[in-house]
């Protein structure tokens, strides 16, 4: 898991693990913050993922008073590889603090002397954050990493829509059993209201989650706009 480590006990910077940075159930309860710094060094790794599938086509036959055929089922077996590049950035703030974050697969080229800011987004309460996109103002470049927002969404909410669906299971078999009718009773006021709960939980998260999108891209945009490099590219 990647996160900034700033130097100042009280600055406000992205914690060690998922558990001290918090999540968030409301979007008032968000706290988008960013932290600009000349890039002074950067270290880059690669890590390899490897995934399999097997598959078994055939097989089968027939045998009758001892006569027949068996065919032996054939199986195959694919494997695929997927890499991402990690580039670690050491930053030096204005005030001489320095700090450093990882994001995977860069999109634009970064380098010592370049001016980068990193917006981080995490619970009010705790004053801490994940990096979730990363400005070079030098370049005039910028990125996000849209699923890194799932870091901070309070599992909760999926966790009540799953409680929903098995509120209206049970309902569902409670109104079959006293009703005897698959339409009688209380079924479809069991479906109304179990769907609709799961419905709205669902639709809070989806909402929750394009709200910090939007927040964090906006955040970016405009550290972007507001803090332009003088060297900045032609």
């Amino acid at each position: 898991m990647n996160n900034v480590r700033v130097t100042r006990e009280r600055e406000r910077e992205s914690g060690a693990h998922m558990a001290t940075v918090g999540k968030i159930r409301r979007f008032a309860e968000l706290d988008v913050f960013t932290m600009t710094g000349t890039v002074v060094g950067q270290q880059g790794r690669t890590s390899t993922h490897l995934s399999s599938e097997t598959t078994t086509h055939g097989g089968g036959g027939y045998l009758h008073q001892g006569s027949g055929f068996i065919s032996a089922p054939t199986t195959r077996t694919s494997v695929s590889s997927s890499s991402t590049h990690h580039q670690r950035l050491f930053a030096r703030k204005d005030d001489g603090d320095e700090f450093d974050v990882e994001f995977p697969d860069v999109q634009f080229g970064i380098r010592e002397g370049h001016r980068v800011s990193v917006v981080c987004a995490g619970p009010k309460r705790t004053g801490r954050g994940h990096p979730m996109a990363l400005v070079n103002h030098t370049t005039g470049n910028h990125q996000m990493l849209p699923a890194r927002v799932n870091w901070i969404l309070s599992n909760r909410i999926k966790l009540y829509a799953i409680s929903a669906g098995a509120a209206l299971l049970i309902l569902a078999v409670i109104a079959l059993s006293v009703s005897g009718s698959v339409t009688g009773g209380i079924m479809p006021v069991a479906f109304l209201i179990g769907g609709g709960v799961v419905a709205w939980e669902v639709f809070r998260w989806l909402t929750l989650y394009r709200q910090v999108r939007l927040e964090v891209e906006n955040v970016a945009q405009s550290t972007l706009q507001k803090e332009e490099d003088p060297t900045r590219a032609a």
